[in-house]
């Protein structure tokens, strides 16, 4: 049974793209996965920020030239950055504790290893209610 955040499948659900890079390569890298989330890194692959589907429209819908805004300008910066040694226990309570818009795994470096998508941590919730003896919710 999984126990650790590298023991759950944190590649996909999700696409990555640059600070620089404008909501139209956003547009076309969003639509590519049927359900999502753009994670925006700099050019060490650290994460900066995230935009889902509802950030985009929300930003279409507010008449921004999408061939000029750039993805940095409309990403959401609450992000939870956690270790991929982190116990899912420990996860599941900061994740509870703080309800951030994303969960994404990073290396002892900083740099993007994985997005803990929703399903993530249904998967990680079920792992805790079959194995109490991993700790409590």
């Amino acid at each position: 049974m999984s126990e650790t955040v590298a023991d759950l499948e944190l590649d996909d659900e999700h696409v990555t793209i640059g600070l620089d890079d404008t909501l139209v390569e956003g547009c076309k890298r969003l639509v590519s996965i049927p359900s999502g989330i753009l994670i925006v890194l700099d050019e060490e692959d650290q994460v900066k920020g995230v935009i889902g589907q509802r950030q985009m429209l929300k930003a279409i819908g507010n008449g921004v030239d999408v061939n000029e805004t750039l993805c940095k300008e409309v990403m959401e910066m609450d992000v939870l950055k956690v270790s991929m040694s982190d116990a899912i226990p420990d996860v599941i309570k900061s994740v509870n504790e703080r309800m951030p818009q994303a969960v994404v795994a990073v290396d002892e470096n900083g740099a993007f290893e994985g997005y803990f998508s929703p399903d993530d941590y249904r998967q990680a919730q079920s792992i805790l209610s079959s194995n109490p003896s991993l700790g409590s919710l």
